[in-house]
C-alpha cells in the first residue's frame, strides 16, 4: 500500500509541476500578444491623420430634417417645441 501512495504522490507532484509550467508559458504568450497589440496601435497612431470633423452635419437644417424623419418612425415623436427648446440652449 505504501508503493501506491508514493506513486500517487509522485503523480500529483508531476501534474502540479506541469500546470505551473503551462501557466508560465501562457503568461509569456499573453505578454507577447500584448506587445504586438501595442506595436500595432503605435503604428496606426503614426500613420493615421487624426482630424476631427468640424460638424457632423453641414447645417442645422440637415440635422433637424434627420430628427424629424427619425421622430416620425418613433412611437413618441419629438414635437417642434422640443426642437426649438434645444436650439435656444
Amino acid at each position: 500500500m505504501d508503493i501506491v501512495g508514493a506513486g500517487l504522490a509522485n503523480l500529483a507532484g508531476i501534474m502540479i509541476l506541469a500546470l505551473l509550467a503551462a501557466g508560465v508559458a501562457k503568461a509569456f504568450q499573453i505578454a507577447g500578444t500584448l506587445s504586438e497589440i501595442k506595436e500595432l496601435l503605435a503604428d496606426i497612431k503614426r500613420t493615421s491623420d487624426i482630424t476631427a470633423p468640424t460638424a457632423p452635419f453641414g447645417s442645422t437644417e440637415a440635422a433637424e430634417s434627420l430628427l424629424r424623419a427619425v421622430s416620425a418612425e418613433l412611437d413618441h415623436p419629438v414635437t417642434q417645441a422640443g426642437i426649438e427648446l434645444e436650439r435656444k440652449s
